[in-house]
């Protein structure tokens, strides 16, 4: 997906220039540190920035989802620390969905996955705020016309040493915003970390405890009608028969939509909703795998693993090694799908109209979510408004983009504002389930027990298939094999 005019759009319409906006334009080949008006040109793409308004704020702007990981704190935490600035002063906002906020490391997309967060922003972060301080310490040395090694930056304040003069960030900022970014600023050593590697007050906790802060389930827009879903039994299970009429005959149904998930019922409220769904009496086609379950899942894996894979590492000789080693142990293992069971059930909220479509989620993927859901509306990328809101929890399973595109056939075809529920039952039931797995492992040791020979073999199925494809290399999907071996060009190596 790629929108031609978004991003610089986006850029002129959200860097500040009544302050200092320090951006990090973050890529394979290293960092490129911008202030507003570099950013805005375009020349480079930036992933994360931060900005010092003259109301003494520093308020950072975070990509990636907050799922009850700490992303909005930890990311603070690496900016704040470099910029020297208190943590009273940090405001965080939620980024969009647009080009400007994709991970260069991750498949080129705003996804927040793979414990790769601070991993691939630690670096470049802190180097942001490192030139925040530089800035903002020249600034002061300028106004106060002295030299800078005089001047010294701590807790959101520039003081001048000799004369005990101060000026805080917000008094500095416009100054500063018009000095150089520096592209090397002298990072802090580990000794002088204030925040990072400390127990910081999360920033998402007050909001959390109050009440006050929105979930995906939280959402409420006018108009709104409750969307819930009867979905089939068996994967690729088709309605051979539904009562249509039954369902809207049910007060408060007012639209029943088919749609490649099942059937939808939209209604004033969830009961009727349900209501509604419980009167479709939908009897279902047996599906393209009915006898699917953990059993024959386990039977067929284990077959697999007497066949020929693709090889994803070789040292040595292993069939020799084992061969020769004084004693051997060989085991199988078998673990299940396994539905990743958030604490918050699968949820979204999408309103489409003529000219524009807004998405409310608990998305872990805001490029794919913005991608079906321009796709499904009709509209061009730029026109999709991805909300992000709270998650109740991710692990993974809400990086998929389904319920999204639920909800955003169902607006379409409804004409209103739209929020899809899933009940915790229909959560288990349909989930993107964690990928079943079968691995044999065979050990060889010699006379003093000593580790000769290893051979591990894995039988799973493919997570990159769906979401990057290309990205499977001679038939090794890396992220099946994450933890037993590590591939150049892998998250895991890459951070």
């Amino acid at each position: 997906m790629k929108s031609s005019i978004s991003r610089r759009d986006f850029l002129k319409g959200t860097l500040a220039t009544a302050g200092l906006t320090i951006a990090a334009s973050i890529s394979p080949f290293g960092y490129k540190l911008l202030n507003a008006e570099e950013a805005k040109k375009g020349t480079f793409s930036p992933n994360a920035w931060f900005e010092v308004t003259p109301d003494n704020l520093v308020t950072i702007t975070i990509p990636n989802s907050e799922m009850g990981q700490g992303v909005r704190t930890s990311l603070s935490m690496l900016v704040a620390d470099e910029l020297e600035a208190a943590w009273s002063q940090i405001r965080v906002k939620q980024a969009p969905a647009a080009d400007a906020f994709k991970n260069p490391f991750i498949y080129k997309s705003q996804i927040t996955v793979g414990s790769a967060s601070v991993r691939g922003f630690y670096e470049p972060l802190r180097k942001a705020g490192a030139a925040g301080r530089t800035m903002l310490v020249k600034a002061a040395a300028q106004t106060w016309k002295v030299p800078e090694g005089e001047c010294e930056a701590s807790q959101g304040v520039v003081t001048h040493k000799k004369s005990g003069r101060k000026l805080a960030y917000g008094k500095l900022c416009q100054a500063a915003s018009k000095i150089p970014v520096p592209q090397e600023p002298v990072l802090k050593s580990e000794s002088q970390f204030r925040y990072i590697g400390k127990a910081m007050p999360r920033l998402d906790i007050p909001e959390k405890v109050a009440g006050t802060g929105v979930y995906g389930l939280d959402v409420q827009v006018p108009n709104m009608l409750y969307g819930v879903m009867a979905r089939p039994p068996a994967y690729g299970a088709k309605p051979a028969t539904f009562d249509q009429k039954a369902a809207e005959a049910v007060k408060g149904v007012k639209a029943v939509i088919p749609t490649p998930f099942g059937i939808a019922v939209c209604a004033e409220s969830l009961y009727a909703g349900w209501k509604g769904r419980d009167a479709l009496k939908v009897k279902w086609e047996k599906g393209v795998q009915p006898d699917l379950n953990n059993a024959s899942a386990e039977k067929q894996y284990m077959e697999d693993l007497n066949k020929q894979g693709a090889i994803a590492g070789n040292t040595g000789d292993a069939k020799k090694a084992l061969g020769e080693a004084s004693k051997t142990f060989a085991a199988t293992y078998f673990v299940p799908y396994v539905a990743h069971t958030t604490m918050e059930p699968m949820n979204c909220t999408a309103h489409v109209q003529k000219d524009r479509c807004d998405v409310w989620a608990p998305t872990q993927g805001q490029t794919d979510a913005q991608g079906v859901a321009s796709k499904v509306s009709g509209l061009p990328p730029e026109k999709v408004h991805i909300h992000t809101t709270l998650l109740g929890c991710g692990l993974g399973r809400r990086a998929a983009p389904d319920f999204v595109v639920e909800a955003v056939i169902a607006s379409k075809a409804s004409g209103r504002p739209v929020k899809m529920v899933w009940t915790r039952e229909e959560d288990i039931k349909n989930d993107f389930y964690r990928a079943a797995t079968c691995q044999r492992i065979e050990a060889g040791f010699d006379g003093q027990g000593r580790l000769t020979a290893w051979s591990h073999k894995v039988v799973t199925s493919s997570l990159l298939k769906a979401i990057e494809p290309k990205a499977i290399i001679n038939g090794v999907d890396f992220m099946a094999l994450w933890g037993l071996a590590d591939f150049p060009g892998s998250p895991a190596v890459r951070f």
